[in-house]
This record gives C-alpha cells, sequence and structure tokens, in this order.
C-alpha cells in the first residue's frame, strides 16, 4: 500500500469491493461520477498486480469524468469512505 505497511488489495479484495459497488452503485451516471472514480483510483494505487486487471474496465477517462452530483446519501462516497478508514494507514 503506498504510504504504509499494508498488503496489497489482492483480486479477491479488489473483486469483493467491486461487488459491493455493483450492489449499491445503482444510477448509470454514478459511473463517471467524480466519487466513484476516485475509489476507482485508490484501488488502483493499493492493489497487487494482479488485482489491477481488474479495474481497468471500471476506469472512465478523465475527460469523461463528471463531478458528483449531489446524491444524499453519496454510495460510492460512502463504501469509499468506509474503505479508508479500515486501512491502517489512513
Amino acid at each position: 500500500m503506498a504510504g504504509g505497511n499494508r498488503k496489497p488489495l489482492t483480486k479477491e479484495d479488489v473483486q469483493a469491493l467491486l461487488n459491493r459497488l455493483k450492489r449499491e452503485v445503482t444510477r448509470p451516471e454514478c459511473r463517471s461520477c467524480e466519487c466513484l472514480q476516485g475509489f476507482i483510483a485508490q484501488m488502483k494505487a493499493d492493489a497487487a498486480p494482479e488485482a489491477k486487471r481488474l479495474l481497468a474496465k471500471h476506469r472512465v477517462p478523465p475527460a469523461k469524468i463528471h463531478a458528483c452530483t449531489g446524491c444524499e446519501p453519496c454510495p460510492p462516497a460512502r463504501v469509499f469512505a468506509e474503505y479508508l478508514m479500515r486501512k491502517p494507514d489512513a
């Protein structure tokens, strides 16, 4: 993990997080929201090389990313925040 002593996210870790996002993020516009894309970028930074491939299809080109639409609550931001709170180096 960047900046910490934690082991990188495994393929299983990444898949579990992606499965949770799939269940909780139901609006199509969320896929290109900066909230979800920020979480994808953080997972990529934290993932082992073999796990990074799972994230590739979820990335959106920077030109297509839009600002947060202000959903309350924001499902990807909630999952991201919970992930960050569990990181020992957070």
